[in-house]
């Protein structure tokens, strides 16, 4: 029985996105029949699928029509950013993305960015800024922009090196970090799926 407008997570076998179908199941309790799980890798979350969890193939590299179709009855889509590449392969992906959920009839659309994209030097902030171009350029009824910051988690990579040195290497200067925690961005995310919230 279909209990309320279907939430579609993409890039659903990745770290953020196994967090987002995590709490919409557990923090939320969405009926697993509400939920549609995208991915490259289908086999990757087969565990949500034997919850009832709706799994479908998706790749943003493929076409617009063949996304359109993995959108299917999503109502709300959450576009976790892709991480491909070299400049204008992740911004190409995004775009076949967002044309994909305006073809399947999506009525809105929520988009992983990063804080301040356009004032940015970060050399993949180019693509995210282009990317909410799109989003509000779009057909779509209604979208909404994450402006998540750097994981925590993306510091493990450094701390073996710290440690063995002694020396924590930062572009930081003098100035401060807000990180956040992976599981936080998932929660925020989730929090927009609530039967008595109008988006996502």
């Amino acid at each position: 029985m279909n209990l309320g407008p279907k939430l579609l997570v993409s890039g659903a076998s990745g770290q953020l996105g196994r967090r987002v179908l995590h709490h919409l199941l557990n923090t939320l309790q969405v009926p697993p029949d509400r939920l549609i799980a995208t991915t490259r890798r289908p086999e990757a979350v087969s565990d949500f699928a034997s919850l009832g969890v709706d799994v479908r193939t998706a790749d943003f590299a493929d076409d617009v029509d063949t996304l359109a179709t993995a959108f299917r009855d999503a109502s709300r889509i959450l576009v976790i950013s892709s991480e491909a590449g070299p400049h204008g392969v992740r911004l190409a992906q995004h775009r076949r993305a967002i044309m994909g959920a305006v073809q399947a009839g999506a009525s809105h659309v929520v988009y992983t960015s990063m804080p301040d994209p356009t004032g940015s030097l970060v050399s993949f902030a180019p693509d995210h800024a282009e990317s909410e171009a799109a989003l509000a350029a779009s057909a779509l009824p209604g979208w909404t922009v994450l402006r998540n910051h750097w994981y925590f988690e993306n510091w493990f990579h450094s701390i073996p090196q710290a440690l063995q040195s002694g020396v924590w290497y930062t572009a930081a200067g003098e100035g401060e970090l807000a990180n956040i925690a992976r599981d936080d961005v998932a929660r925020a995310a989730v929090s927009r799926a609530s039967e008595f919230s109008p988006v996502w």
